[in-house]
């Protein structure tokens, strides 16, 4: 499974696919604080659908905004942790 952090339109939408195939989506509001909405939003996604971190082999960034954009940043940062923590396991 993988989840996708699409930012677009000052909007925030988590998606959480299996093999292309949509399983659920979050979306709201980018506010100027994606560093305290996004990681308990990506805890309940997993709950709502009874998965674990290590379930999820994947995470990437999907945005319309420029590299030099904190949200972009925070959003980034989180993908690569989690994809980096994927691969010491």
């Amino acid at each position: 499974m993988v989840i996708i952090i699409k930012i677009e339109n000052r909007t925030v939408e988590l998606l959480l696919l299996d093999k292309q195939k949509l399983i659920d989506s979050f979306k709201f509001a980018e506010e100027y604080q994606l560093s305290e909405k996004l990681l308990p939003s990506i805890d309940r996604m997993l709950k709502k659908n009874k998965l674990k971190p290590e379930d999820i082999s994947k995470m990437t960034v999907e945005s319309d905004l420029g590299e030099n954009f904190t949200t972009y940043r925070i959003a980034k940062a989180v993908a690569n942790t989690w994809n980096w923590s994927r691969k010491i396991r």
